[in-house]
């Protein structure tokens, strides 16, 4: 449910995690790549090289991967936009948000492509973001092609970084949300800190549910409450219009990184697509210019912008890290900050699936069996530990966002893309001078947009220690 989400779902978590299947078209995939017609890039269509797929249970329609992409992409990253558009300004926060999003968009094609080269070079029909990273290294020239393990390795860092993060996020999401909502309505002062040790409990009885399965209904009633609660906000943004000339309408650049990182935290689908991908029958049909992909994307654009735009506009520079803060005392609205605090606790141990998938894989090989159950709980509940201290180190909400987007969102969404596609495009012995520049270009962009926003909330988040 939640954008940052990397986990769609249960079921389609555990999609990601399919086992890789080998096809016989090996000699026909060899040839083609041999004459560089394997896949075209994104800049064609190609669609009729996107092979369908045996139908199975776990298949899906483009109308289920359209619904599938719009939930995954829309989180707790969505409340905090109008703060961003406050950072950037109104009219330049809507400018760059659109600019981003089509970077955002363009480097998941380059991903998608990636993928179906990477699948049928090596003779797979099923593959993750870090596998197709160590695909096109090993692609790619001598000089870096046997560094296909590092970089796969690189990738789920930047995965494991993010999962985390974003469980950091919602340990402060949730508390800011109680804390407001029970001194406004119960007159009950009690410290953020407090309220996330409070949260721990309800937080370790969701994480010690190892079957997704399990959790399948709560995560099917939290995406209900949630859109239902998003399209309340919206609705009050659009009934509490404020003039223009009370806002900012073009921000200063100090605050660009801010924006930028925001941003990313909330525009995080690079990790969704091929799970979703790898389910569709017809996968011509995610990638076609009037596809799932760019669809989807269009609509969490409009949705974004119009969030980002008329939440400032609404609330004005007293925007706070998360727009519920800024709804009315009266109890229909502040009803709202509940519903949020139970979407999120049902969406952490979600996020916290696939970190702790990796540990627990480990754990097996490494443990012996009758030790194997104590371990893999200790973990579970150390690594839940271990996010509830980073959350009461950086208690500001709108900061830690910014830092998750710069750091992790970024190098998965922009920085890693362009590198594959420049990979893929030697191996296919199509690297002309075009790509070299467009390439460049987004590898550029996503470069000074990951050191400028991370230092920037770095430095923010050091000056409140101060």
């Amino acid at each position: 449910m939640m954008q940052e989400d990397v986990s769609l779902s249960p079921d389609d978590t555990i999609i990601a995690n399919a086992v890789q299947r080998g096809r016989s078209d090996t000699d026909d995939n060899n040839a083609a790549i041999a004459t560089g017609t394997a896949i075209p890039g994104p800049h064609s269509e190609g669609t009729h090289l996107f092979a369908d797929r045996p139908k199975t249970s776990n298949t899906i329609t483009p109308e289920q991967a359209f619904v599938h992409m719009i939930k995954a992409m829309l989180g707790t990253g969505l409340l905090s936009l109008p703060l961003a558009f406050k950072h950037a300004g109104l009219y330049l926060g809507l400018f760059l948000l659109v600019i981003i999003c089509a970077v955002c968009l363009y480097c998941m094609r380059l991903v998608v492509f990636a993928a179906h080269f990477v699948c049928k070079r090596n003779g797979r029909e099923l593959i993750d973001y870090a596998n197709i990273m160590r695909g096109a290294v090993e692609a790619g020239p001598s000089w870096i092609s046997n560094r296909g393990y590092f970089f796969k390795q690189v990738v789920n860092v930047n995965v494991f970084i993010a999962q985390l993060g974003f469980c950091c996020v919602y340990f402060v999401f949730m508390a800011d949300n109680l804390m407001d909502f029970f001194a406004q309505n119960a007159n009950i002062f009690i410290p953020k800190s407090v309220w996330m040790v409070i949260l721990l409990i309800p937080i370790l009885a969701f994480c010690s549910i190892r079957k997704l399965n399990v959790l399948a209904p709560f995560a099917f009633a939290a995406n209900m409450i949630y859109l239902v609660a998003v399209g309340i906000v919206i609705y009050f943004f659009l009934t509490h219009l404020q003039p223009t000339s009370n806002v900012v309408k073009v921000g200063q650049l100090s605050g660009l990184p801010l924006f930028f990182g925001t941003v990313m935290f909330a525009f995080e689908g690079v990790c969704v697509i091929m799970p979703v991908e790898n389910r569709m029958e017809k996968p011509q049909f995610f990638i076609s210019w009037n596809g799932v992909l760019n669809s989807s994307c269009l609509v969490v654009l409009a949705v974004f912008a119009v969030t980002g735009f008329y939440g400032y506009l609404a609330v004005g520079d007293a925007v706070k890290d998360t727009v519920t803060l800024n709804l009315p005392d009266q109890p229909f609205y502040q009803a709202l900050k509940i519903m949020f605090v139970l979407c999120v606790m049902v969406s952490y141990p979600l996020q916290f699936y696939v970190p702790m998938e990796r540990i627990e894989k480990y754990i097996t090989r490494k443990c012996a069996v009758e030790k194997q159950v104590k371990y893999i709980y200790a973990a579970r509940f150390f690594m839940v530990l271990a996010t509830l201290a980073i959350a009461e180190l950086v208690p500001h909400l709108a900061l830690f966002i910014a830092l998750i987007g710069a750091v992790a969102c970024t190098s998965l969404a922009l920085l890693f893309p362009p590198m594959i596609d420049l990979l893929v495009c030697y191996a296919q012995h199509r690297l002309t001078l075009r790509t070299w520049i467009i390439d460049g270009i987004m590898f550029v962009f996503a470069f000074v947009g990951f050191v400028t926003g991370t230092y920037s909330a770095l430095s923010d988040i050091f000056a409140t220690f101060q």
